[in-house]
């Protein structure tokens, strides 16, 4: 990169980081671990935490994911045998387990391995070098703290404010406005408590922030369990994912799709099966992904008001055109009846 983007005050606050266990740091058990093992294992752990949410608990009670390494080869930006390095080390440190789940007869397909993520091993000597830590940070906390109230201390003497004018000032005051001291403690509680109330709606609106982009970053796992039963391809839930600001709007995106396929079966009064598309000469996830990009690509060129009700336009238009279009030719030609064709030799 040529330029430096500097951190600015109104920008650092809102941003989110994966947590990186202070133990991998301060504990002997763990120093040979690579470094790439340490990330995986933050990522990994960031993954297994929408364990809960998706109700993927064993008849143990263990909670397990999913995680392909493809799909942390592209996190890691690595390659796919560098994971399965990362992910025999994290084995070898009982940090992962991996546990296949073969062949599933009903889907016809090999279900996805299960994952299940152990927890960091703790030692009583590892605590203790973590508190000495902190300890010391606190100290130095505590020494600056002293170090500005004393010269907070030595700024007011030079201000010359004592008690004598502090008590002219409140005679004043409490003449003039009627400012006394329970009013002045109970303006202090107020004001207090509405720190606290700020404080608290801050810590609130950064976890939400954090939930919803643990969320959005795995939309596509999310949308691919099967109880979700959507028929929009991996590879285009990804584009929804990359062009969308949060977890709701690319679901409504998701949404969208549907409503705009089934509007467009409605006005031609046909059903088409989406997986079925390609045997009508339509390769369906890469119509569809281009039908999407050009809704987004227009919202960047031009000022669209309502990116949803753009994509919805596009995508009946292309089902109206397209593999409607074509399962109608196709039945026709199914039932018998002559389809016209041009000799272009006579012409």
């Amino acid at each position: 990169m040529s330029t430096f983007n500097y951190l600015k005050a109104n920008r650092a606050y809102n941003e989110l980081y994966y947590q990186y266990p202070k133990v991998f740091i301060e504990s002997d058990t763990y120093k040979e671990l690579s470094e790439g093992a340490k990330i995986a294992y933050m990522l990994l752990k960031a993954r297994s935490e929408l364990a809960i949410i998706k109700n993927q608990i064993d008849e143990q009670g263990n909670l397990y994911f999913e995680f392909t390494g493809k799909e942390l080869a592209n996190m890691m930006n690595c390659s796919e045998r560098r994971i399965t390095s990362i992910k025999k080390e994290l084995e070898d440190f009982c940090l992962l387990k991996q546990v296949p789940m073969g062949f599933n007869k009903t889907t016809g397909k090999n279900e996805k391995n299960r994952l299940y993520l152990a927890e960091l091993e703790v030692s009583n000597q590892d605590v203790y070098l973590m508190q000495k830590r902190e300890n010391y940070d606190q100290t130095l906390d505590n020494s600056g703290l002293a170090e500005f109230a004393t010269q907070s201390k030595e700024a007011k003497t030079s201000e010359s404010l004592d008690n004598s004018g502090l008590a002219e000032f409140a005679t004043h005051s409490k003449g003039s406005q009627s400012l006394d001291n329970s009013g002045l403690a109970k303006f202090a509680k107020e004001l207090n408590n509405n720190n606290l109330d700020t404080n608290r709606h801050n810590i609130d609106t950064e976890k939400d922030q954090l939930q919803d982009q643990l969320l959005l970053n795995e939309f596509e796992t999310i949308m691919q369990e099967s109880s979700i039963g959507t028929f929009v391809p991996e590879h285009v839930l990804g584009l929804i994912k990359t062009f969308s600001s949060s977890y709701e709007e690319a679901q409504q995106t998701v949404k969208t799709i549907h409503n705009a396929k089934a509007k467009a079966e409605k006005e031609m009064n046909t059903i088409v099966v989406f997986e079925e598309i390609d045997s009508y000469g339509i390769n369906a996830e890469q119509a569809l992904y281009t039908t999407l990009l050009k809704a987004y690509q227009k919202q960047r060129t031009e000022k669209v008001q309502n990116i949803q009700n753009l994509i919805f336009v596009y995508v009946k238009n292309w089902f109206i055109e397209h593999p409607i279009a074509a399962k109608k030719q196709q039945d026709t030609q199914k039932n018998g009846d002559p389809v016209l064709m041009t000799n272009w030799l006579e012409e």
